[in-house]
This record gives C-alpha cells, structure tokens and sequence, in this order.
C-alpha cells in the first residue's frame, strides 16, 4: 500500500469572511490606540522616576546639611504623614509613656 496517495476525507474548515456587522460589533481599541496608550505610560513612568530621583537627591542633601533631624522634622516629612501614621506614632509614644510610668512606680 502506497500511504503518500491517501487523501484526507474531510478537507479543512475554513473561517468564514468577517462581514461588516461584525466590524462594527467590536468596541475594543485599535492597534494606534494601545500604542499610544502604551506610549503614555511610558511617559508617565518616566517623568515620576525623574520626580522620585529628584526627591531622594534632595533628601540626601537635607541629611547630609543637617543630620537626620533635618530629615524628621522638615516639612516635607510632616505634611507626608496620613493619620494612620499620626496613630501609629500615638501608639508608639503612649506605650512608651506607660513603661516608664510602671517601673518608676516599682522602684
């Protein structure tokens, strides 16, 4: 028996040609849209690791000129804290305050 001769009986399905209703039934972005959307991003990512070096630059010298008190207590630090931050430093104080209050009270 020759194999090479043996047609397939059932040729290929094929898709059908995309019709115009189909065309308009899609809402999803085109090629120049994700491009330029990508391209965006890219910007934006860009310009915020600028902003991010610019900052650490400028916390460096900060530091650098005046310690690291300079870094706690300049503006930038203090307007930066949200108030889970400000109740975090409560907590923090508070059960400091009360360790104190306990061993001066056993002595």
């Amino acid at each position: 028996m020759n194999n090479d001769t043996i047609q397939p009986t059932n040729p290929p399905a094929t898709l059908p040609p995309s019709t115009s209703t189909q065309q308009q039934e899609w809402k999803g972005l085109t090629i120049d849209e994700l491009k330029m959307r990508r391209a965006k991003q890219l910007v934006l990512r860009e310009v915020n690791r600028a902003s991010l070096n610019y900052q650490f630059a400028n916390m460096r010298d900060n530091v650098s000129q005046n310690g690291v008190r300079g870094l706690l207590f300049s503006d930038n630090a203090i307007t930066g804290l949200k108030k889970a931050d400000y109740a975090f430093l409560g907590y923090k104080a508070l059960a400091l305050l009360i360790k104190l209050y306990t061993r001066r009270r056993r002595n």
